[in-house]
């Protein structure tokens, strides 16, 4: 015969260890009713279960791994708590990511950067192709490239010693250079 405080005392005991449920995130999530002085590895096997499968696997719990002896209180996990299911090959990924290298200065450079080349559009450019004079007869001022690739209609840039075609990069070197000005603030010299 039990006596009522033998009684009371399993009564109490089942009061202490309640259930709880928590969630495991594997591809799919799913619910598990466990007791709150449960282990991880207990918490494994029955995963296992559910899912049939018998890979090892770790649970992780806001990026930390979490061991098979440790129990529930000592990971704080508590009522609803989502779990995630890693297997061991990402769990060695994991573990390194954990530690890092130190965090680095910022580098500091002592030369200004290179100032790129910016284009400049020059509106109604063909003017500077052609020049009428008061006859009204039209003259080229700028020699069109000789090679068969271009064609008619291409025409070569004017640099200060020599022509040159931008399409097919053909260089045509003028023997007498004609000295031009140089603007102030332009070129290396300034």
């Amino acid at each position: 015969m039990i006596s009522w405080n033998s009684s009371l005392y399993c009564l109490t005991v089942l009061l202490e260890i309640e259930a709880m449920q928590i969630f495991v995130r594997s591809g799919r999530l799913i619910a598990l009713n466990i007791e709150s002085n449960c282990t991880i590895g207990e918490i494994k096997k029955q995963i296992q279960e559910e899912e049939e499968s018998s890979c090892s696997s770790y649970l992780v719990l806001g990026g930390r791994p979490l061991e098979d002896d440790w129990t529930l209180a000592q990971c704080n996990i508590q009522e609803f708590s989502t779990l995630d299911l890693s297997y061991s090959d990402l769990i060695s990924r994991l573990s390194r990511l954990l530690g890092g290298a130190k965090k680095r200065k910022k580098k500091m450079y002592t030369t200004p950067k290179k100032i790129k080349h910016k284009k400049k559009k020059v509106k109604l450019a063909v003017l500077k192709y052609y020049k009428i004079d008061e006859n009204g007869k039209v003259s080229r001022l700028r020699k069109e490239c000789t090679s068969e690739s271009c064609g008619a209609g291409v025409f070569m840039a004017n640099h200060y010693n020599r022509q040159y075609c931008g399409k097919c990069y053909c260089t045509m070197v003028v023997q007498d250079p004609v000295q031009r000005e140089q603007k102030p603030g332009k070129g290396k010299g300034h």
